[in-house]
């Protein structure tokens, strides 16, 4: 009896240790592929991964103030027809977007920011569409 329940610590242990590690495998591997693709700021460039019709861009957000902003500007831009991946890094307040620059450009997706209510590198957001954002969007909002 006693060697069936170290036999079966020891089963327990060996699962858990081989499945430790499997995540941090998958984000090493999501870091590399990050780090395969240059960004410029308030600019485009190729994605060399692709068929010359990927453009990267990351565009500055600098009246974005919270974890909200990032779902609105995100669901906003995921809307638009070409766009393969954007992600909102609400520290930095910038928009890291890969879009298919056949279907659509950094003007295009600036005005769609900018009609979420938010600005857009030098572009200022749309007023009616930043009235109606919550306050903790607002600037300023979080001090109320």
């Amino acid at each position: 009896m006693i060697i069936l329940k170290q036999y079966f610590v020891l089963v327990i242990t060996l699962f858990v240790i081989s499945g430790c590690g499997k995540g941090d495998k998958n984000s090493t591997d999501n870091k590399s592929s990050d780090q395969k693709t240059e960004i410029i700021q308030g600019s485009e460039q190729t994605d060399n991964n692709s068929s010359g019709q990927t453009e990267v861009i990351e565009i500055k957000l600098p009246t974005m103030q919270c974890g909200t902003c990032k779902k609105n500007i995100e669901g906003a831009v995921k809307k638009m027809d070409g766009i393969e991946e954007i992600n909102v890094v609400v520290k930095e307040k910038v928009a890291k977007v890969k879009y298919d620059k056949s279907k659509t450009d950094l003007n295009k997706i600036e005005s769609v920011i900018v009609s979420a209510g938010y600005q857009a590198n030098d572009k200022p957001a749309n007023k009616e569409a930043y009235d109606k954002l919550d306050d903790c969007c607002k600037i300023g909002g979080h001090d109320k």
